[in-house]
């Protein structure tokens, strides 16, 4: 039997491309052959998806200390996932000061780094970001490189599709902003959107996902930027379709699968995929809530309740090689 492994992230775990590792060796190890494909909705993930970093930059981290960042570069196209530049910071524990502090400088710093370089298209991935600023940082950063020129193509692949205003309500909570600063980053945003529309002509607030990584997909919109679905994106770059057709099974993966992860995410989109291809799908998870299960036409295995939850967060990739007999069993 040959496999398509295909998940995201198991966060806080391990990356998609260890996930499908672990896979693809139980598969191997029971008999089948198991093709690697790791994927991503535009967050975590997305740099190691499109073929990885060959190049690195000294930029900004959300919190304002230098930090060297992998990017690509290849036949003038580069690739750059904010997560890296602006995401968490282990050790740093967030709070309502740096909620508030936060700022994508170096996301745009590593656009101009990108742009200096010689490429003529940025794809930026956007999502795990510890920032509620509006892209205001990056805008600076950039300077006289907004509004982008036409020959400069920046993709921008966003993992949500929440407004710009409304990322400060649904994403800052989580950034450790508390109620009152989330009311201010809010307002902040109002405000961010009325002068992204006196400098540029556009309307951040009516752009769905323009509230990716905390307003930066609206910022660098309103500069000239394309805001495109980022699963879509990273499935066309590597062939999800084509890839599906070639096999007779597909399986994908996630940390904690729940209601927004049959919404534009990863575990969505491939079983999406595989019923259009007539190809039977199996979903491994971490962790799934109850009322999502009951909503899939795909098998679910979950490693918490094959493992307990002890073991199946610190031995992660032990029990994926061994849920490997349960994956085939569910197709044979």
């Amino acid at each position: 039997m040959r496999v398509l492994v295909a998940p995201d992230k198991l966060r806080g775990t391990l990356s998609a491309r260890a996930t499908a590792e672990a896979l693809a060796e139980g598969l191997a190890a029971a008999g089948a052959e198991a093709v690697c494909l790791p994927l991503s909705d535009g967050g975590e993930g997305f740099l190691d998806a499109l073929g990885g970093p060959n190049r690195t930059s000294e930029v900004r981290n959300a919190f304002g200390a230098p930090a060297i960042v992998g990017w690509r570069l290849s036949d003038e196209r580069a690739v750059i996932e904010s997560a890296l530049v602006i995401g968490h910071v282990p050790g740093i524990v967030p709070d309502p000061v740096r909620a508030e502090s936060a700022s994508s400088h170096g996301v745009g710093e590593l656009i101009a780094a990108a742009l200096c370089a010689g490429a003529r298209q940025v794809s930026v991935g956007l999502g795990g970001s510890a920032t509620t600023d509006g892209g205001a940082g990056a805008l600076v950063a950039l300077g006289g490189l907004v509004p982008f020129d036409a020959g400069c193509e920046i993709v921008l692949a966003a993992d949500v599709t929440t407004g710009y205003v409304e990322a400060a309500r649904v994403f800052a909570p989580q950034k450790g902003a508390d109620p009152a600063a989330v009311v201010r980053l809010e307002q902040r945003l109002v405000g961010e959107a009325e002068l992204l529309r006196a400098r540029f002509g556009r309307e951040v607030r009516l752009v769905p996902g323009s509230g990716a990584a905390g307003g930066l997909a609206g910022g660098l919109w309103a500069a000239g930027a394309r805001l495109v679905p980022g699963f879509e994106f990273v499935a066309g770059h590597v062939g999800l379709t084509s890839q599906i057709a070639g096999v007779d099974l597909v399986v994908t993966a996630e940390g904690h699968l729940d209601s927004t992860s049959l919404a534009g995410k990863v575990v969505g989109g491939v079983l999406a995929a595989a019923a259009r291809a007539a190809v039977p799908a199996v979903v491994v998870a971490g962790q799934v809530d109850r009322e999502v299960s009951e909503l899939l036409s795909a098998p679910v295995i979950v490693l918490s309740e094959q493992f307990g939850m002890a073991r199946s967060t610190t031995a992660t990739a032990d029990c994926l090689r061994m849920v490997a007999a349960l994956v085939l069993a569910t197709v044979s």
